[in-house]
Formats: structure tokens, sequence, C-alpha cells
């Protein structure tokens, strides 16, 4: 059986893989989306972090049974054209919860205490105090989060060190577990914009979600309210958003963008990233040692069971 790795893994999930009895394996972290339908003739088992997996690649693979998404989201992936070839797609959700969780609540502190504006000044030789010695805080305010599933719990561990209040709202949320979270349940998405000082978003790109931030949305939201995406950019109504920083005075913290390339290091440009009241980070939420490790020994796992001919963990199309 012959597993390509078509991305960055951590070294040891790397040798947990070359384990498995019976197995080839071929670590190349350096191809990219249009190089794949080159490399999958033989290939078994595909291993993706950010690296998407087309229609074309997936019918240029005769021998796959299995792509494996080490992350939570399978949004890179043509899970359609997979299902209808017979290939199965599974992903690795949980593992790098608690990562996403301390890069968003890193970009809630940087847009509050506006920290890389701070750096950049010192770097380039001034002191600024008058400038950078205004901030509201965060202790005593509300910070409500769109989303409440593994990442959104690990945020309310997260912001009890800080003292707010935590409004959280999803499809299957109740006032009961809202109050065994320590939170309280908003039923309106829009009553959770109105009375957050800041919002973080945690929800999955689906159908359903894309474009669930929109124009009512942020216009709902208090002006100079912080917004956290450590989701998909997708989820977003990304114009709307820029109008909202520039008319409102909303800051945002980023860890996601529109269109975003797709290769370790390239060129970006895009009207978001060139708004002061942006602070943005490369999509590297999931990017710590402990995450990749813990992702990637889930990654191997779900290939073990694939290879073993047992149910396939996390499957996302198992019809």
């Amino acid at each position: 059986m012959h597993i390509l790795l078509a991305d960055k893994m951590h070294p040891q999930a790397i040798e947990a893989f070359k384990s498995l009895p019976g197995t080839q394996v071929s670590n190349r972290p350096e191809l990219g989306a249009e190089d794949l339908p080159a490399h999958l003739e033989d290939v078994n088992v595909l291993v993706v972090r950010s690296t998407k997996v087309t229609r074309a690649a997936l019918e240029a693979a005769s021998n796959l049974g299995l792509v494996i998404r080490a992350g939570s989201g399978v949004n890179t992936i043509d899970v359609a054209a997979a299902t209808e070839r017979g290939v199965r797609v599974a992903n690795t959700p949980g593992t790098n919860s608690a990562a996403v969780a301390e890069v968003a609540m890193g970009l809630l502190l940087s847009a509050d205490r506006r920290i890389p504006d701070n750096v950049h000044e010192l770097r380039q030789g001034r002191w600024n105090k008058k400038e950078f010695g205004k901030a509201q805080g965060l202790k005593g305010r509300t910070v409500g989060l769109v989303g409440v599933g593994q990442i959104g719990r690990e945020m309310i561990q997260r912001l009890r060190g800080f003292d707010v209040q935590v409004l959280v709202w999803s499809r299957s949320m109740t006032p009961e577990k809202a109050q065994a979270l320590g939170a309280e349940h908003c039923t309106d998405l829009l009553e959770l914009a109105r009375r957050s000082d800041a919002v973080s978003i945690h929800v999955a790109l689906t159908a359903e979600t894309r474009g669930l931030v929109g124009a009512e949305f942020l216009a709902a939201m208090k002006p100079g309210t912080i917004l956290i995406n450590t989701a998909r950019a997708e989820v977003v109504d990304t114009e709307a958003l820029i109008r909202a920083m520039e008319e409102k005075g909303l800051r945002a913290g980023l860890d996601v963008f529109p269109s975003e390339p797709t290769t370790g290091q390239a060129e970006y440009d895009h009207p978001l990233i060139k708004n002061p009241n942006c602070y943005g980070t490369h999509h590297i939420g999931a990017s710590t040692d402990q995450a990749e490790y813990e992702t990637g020994l889930e990654a191997v796992r779900v290939a073990q069971a694939f290879l073993a001919k047992e149910q396939v963990p996390n499957c996302v199309n198992p019809a």
C-alpha cells in the first residue's frame, strides 16, 4: 500500500506512518495542488494538511481509497468528487483545537492592545507611548463566540482567566448546555453581535455558514468592536467587513484570508491586509509543534484502520 504525505508532517508522525506494516511511504511536502495529479497514479492513501485535493487530482488517482485531511475542516478537498469515485475522506477533528484557540486569544489581545503596531514602531526606533498607552482592556467586557465546538470550548476555558462575560451561539446550543460551560446562550445571532465587545468565530465552512457573518451582523456590532476569525475566510462577508472597519472602526484579528496562497511562501495582495485595523497572521492557527504531533498521530490512526479494513474513523462521506 502506497501512502503519500503531500504536506509537512511532524517527524514522529512520519516515522509512525513508515512503521505501518506492508506500506511504502512517500514524504513529499513540497507538492502543491497543481502537482498532485502527476503523483497519484499508484497512491492508495493521500495525507494532506492545507494542500487542496481537486477533482482533477482525484480523477488521476486510479488506486486511491482514502484521503486524510490532517486537520479539522475538509473544505480544501472535493468531497463530492471523492464520493463519486468511492474514495473515503477523513479528518482529524479536535487535535489542533487548543492551538487554534491560542492564536485566537493572541489576535484578540493584539487587536485590543495594538501589540503589532507597538512592535513595528519600536523596530523603527520610535518610542510612542502617547499613541499606544490607551486601550479598553478585556476585564469586565463581553466576548461572543460564534460556534461552540471543540475550539469554542477551548476558548471558553481561556477566557475565564480574563474575567469576561462569554456569550455563545450555535445551532445545537441550549441555555442549559451554555450554563454548564459557564457561558450565556444567545438564541439570536444578531443579539450576540449587539451585546459583544469582541466576537470570535469558530464554525466549520458549510453551505449554511458561508457568509454567516455578513452585513447585517456587522451592522449590529458596536463601533470599535473586535472581530476574530480563525475559522475560514468565507464565513465572513469580506466586503462588508472592510466597510465596517472603515466606517465603524471595527478591528479584525484574522488568521484566514480570501484566496490564500496554496504554498508556504508567496506574494499576497488584498485590501484587508492594507487596512490599519486588520491584525493578521498567516493561517498558522494549527501550526504548533504540539498540534502537529497530535494531528499527525491521529492521521496515522485513521490510515491504520483503513489498511486493516476496519471502519475508518472521522470519515465524512461514510456512504
